[in-house]
């Protein structure tokens, strides 16, 4: 019988005992809560490892295909690290499962939803060994520079924060399309790279590692790409989760807009921003609460400018307006409506 068990878990199925042994699966739950706020708060800008895993020592081997490099973030049992596709020679991203526990078969049937996503601003999944002594799942590896830095660094224009929110909230809206919310979006679930462009990170793995669930997922998820917006139009986060970045300014309890924070902002993003955060009053036109409405409302003041990507222009600058398309050529974006 015990054979017959831990061969179900390898196939991630249902175990029986999981659910009963309610003090293991307590503490599977507690662990991965952690590693998806330790990923929040702890990881070096660009990839870099926050947490060392110690000196130098033999390398670490999974399915003797995947070395593990350097370790990003860690919570008890369960850990995020930079690793070697050695078969590929590829950089990836895996995560370490707490050992000895059979994975929930919710976090099994998320991350195959998640799988079978395609497009190509969400981070991919390529493997998952759900094997009892030392379970792992393997993504692709996002180059690039996430949200909270690139704010930290300096704004971009309000076009190309437009530009990049909408991006964002296309390809969650194809992730909703296929059931699959992200549900755990922050500012370091997105990453820019001039090269290689926009990536979204988590799709799946940390709403079922943290046990994340919501009623209206369109709405959740579609804030917190609105909190992106804002963040990237003044320099602060209007959110209350984990995050380097300095809280809005508030009265009474109520965000201020982001026109209220700092000047410029044009006022046709303003308008979008707070329909999306929820920010206007109760008379005010029906708020955006889908990431494939938001996408619309930001494509529709938005006129693109096209013009050839030349390989000699540098590609590591943060250029307000140039991102690099992912069909080799570079795009400004103006905005249709002048400031209001």
């Amino acid at each position: 019988m015990a054979a017959e068990q831990r061969k179900s878990s390898c196939r991630g199925e249902a175990v029986p005992g999981c659910r009963d042994v309610k003090g293991a699966h307590d503490n599977w739950l507690v662990m991965s809560r952690g590693l998806v706020m330790s990923v929040a708060v702890e990881a070096g800008a660009g990839g870099r490892a926050a947490v060392p895993y110690g000196g130098p020592g033999p390398a670490i081997w999974l399915g003797g295909r995947f070395r593990l490099d350097e370790r990003i973030a860690a919570a008890a049992a369960l850990s995020l690290w930079k690793a070697t596709d050695a078969l590929l020679c590829r950089p990836v991203t895996v995560h370490l499962l707490p050992p000895g526990v059979p994975v929930p078969a919710h976090v099994v049937a998320a991350v195959h939803a998640a799988a079978r996503v395609n497009d190509p601003r969400l981070a991919t999944i390529y493997d998952t060994d759900y094997t009892i002594e030392r379970p792992y799942l393997v993504s692709e590896w996002t180059p690039g520079t996430h949200l909270e830095d690139l704010v930290l660094s300096g704004l971009p224009s309000p076009a190309l924060a437009a530009a990049m929110i909408a991006d964002a909230a296309d390809a969650l809206a194809v992730a909703h399309q296929a059931d699959r919310p992200h549900l755990c979006l922050s500012p370091r679930s997105l990453r820019w790279d001039a090269g290689s462009g926009l990536k979204i990170t988590g799709l799946g793995i940390d709403a079922a590692l943290s046990g994340t669930s919501a009623a209206d997922p369109a709405a959740v998820d579609t804030m917190a790409l609105a909190g992106m917006l804002y963040a990237l139009l003044t320099g602060y986060w209007p959110g209350d989760g984990p995050t380097e970045l300095p809280a809005a300014p508030r009265h009474k309890g109520r965000v201020y807009t982001p026109r209220q924070v700092r000047a410029g902002v044009p006022g046709v993003l303003e308008a979008i921003t707070c329909q999306a955060l929820q920010l206007q009053p109760p008379d005010a036109p029906r708020p955006v609460r889908t990431p494939a409405g938001l996408a619309m409302a930001l494509r529709s003041v938005q006129r693109p400018s096209y013009s050839p990507f030349h390989p000699a222009e540098p590609a590591g600058a943060w250029h307000a307006g140039t991102p690099r398309g992912r069909a080799g050529i570079r795009h400004r974006m103006t905005l249709l409506h002048p400031v209001a």
